[in-house]
C-alpha cells in the first residue's frame, strides 16, 4: 500500500496505533514499524505518546481517545460550551487512573484523575465523536478538583445557563459537603432554591474561593465566607 492510501485511511481515526496500521496494510510487525519510522521523520504522522500517533493537528479531536475511559472537563468543557471568555491553553481531561500529561506540538494535555465518573458523553467535534462532560458536570469537576480557577465555575454558575436542577442533582451525588455549600450559594445568587443542598452543608465555615484567604463576610445560610465579591467576577 502507498503511503498516500495509507495516510487517506488514518484520517478516518482520531488516532491509531501500530497494530492498527498493521491491520490496514496486512504487512507484519517489522515492515509497520518502519514505515511509521519513515512517515513520522517525513512529517506525515504525529507521535502523541509511545505507540500512538495522529495525522491531526487539533488535540480536542483525540485527546479524550487517548485513554479509556476519560473525557473533556473542566476549563476546556468551558470553554467548549461558550460558559468562559477566556481561553485555557492546552486540553484538561477527566480520567479514572492517574496518568502523566503530554506535551503534542508545544500544547499540553493534561489528565486529572478524579472518583465521580459519570455525567458525560459523546459530542461530535469536526469529523470525530469526542468525549465530554455535559455542562453541570464540567462545573461539578472544577469544583471538586480546583484544577479551574474559581471565578470561572463561578462565571459559569452566575451565568444562568445551566440547567440548574441537574447541577444540583449532581452537587447532591457528589456527597462532598464544601462543594455543596459554594454550588449552593452561587446557584442562589443565580436566582435558584438551591436549599435542596441544605442537607449536605455542614457547620463549618469555608472560603467561597479556595485560592484566596478566609477573609470576609460569613454567609450564615451555606457557611461559606465570602472573600471574593461576584460582582467582581
Amino acid at each position: 500500500m502507498k503511503a498516500i492510501e495509507l495516510l487517506e485511511k488514518l484520517r478516518n481515526m482520531p488516532l491509531f496505533t501500530i497494530n492498527d496500521i498493521s491491520r490496514i496494510t496486512d504487512k507484519g510487525d517489522k515492515y509497520v514499524k518502519t514505515m511509521a519510522y519513515r512517515l513520522r521523520k517525513r512529517g506525515m504522522i504525529k507521535r502523541i505518546e509511545r505507540g500512538k500517533y495522529t495525522v491531526h493537528e487539533d488535540i480536542l479531536q483525540f485527546a479524550s481517545h487517548i485513554t479509556t475511559p476519560s473525557y473533556i472537563s473542566f476549563w476546556t468543557a468551558l470553554k467548549i460550551y461558550g460558559l468562559t471568555e477566556q481561553l485555557p491553553s492546552g486540553v484538561m481531561v477527566a480520567v479514572a487512573r492517574p496518568r502523566k500529561e503530554i506535551i503534542f506540538s508545544g500544547e499540553r494535555i493534561t489528565f486529572t484523575k478524579i472518583s465521580q465518573f459519570w455525567g458525560y458523553g459523546k459530542m461530535r467535534y469536526r469529523d470525530f465523536d469526542i468525549f465530554i462532560a455535559d455542562k453541570e458536570k464540567a462545573v461539578i469537576d472544577c469544583l471538586l478538583s480546583k484544577n479551574t480557577p474559581f471565578d470561572e465555575a463561578a462565571k459559569a454558575i452566575l451565568g444562568k445557563e445551566l440547567d440548574y436542577d441537574r447541577l444540583m442533582e449532581y452537587a447532591e451525588k457528589t456527597k462532598n459537603s464544601s462543594l455543596a455549600k459554594r454550588a449552593g450559594f452561587l446557584a442562589e445568587k443565580a436566582g435558584y432554591d438551591a436549599s435542596f443542598l441544605l442537607h449536605i452543608a455542614d457547620s463549618n465555615y469555608i472560603p467561597l474561593n479556595w485560592a484566596l484567604k478566609s477573609r470576609g463576610r460569613k454567609d450564615f445560610r451555606w457557611k461559606v465566607i465570602v472573600n471574593e465579591e461576584l460582582d467582581d467576577i
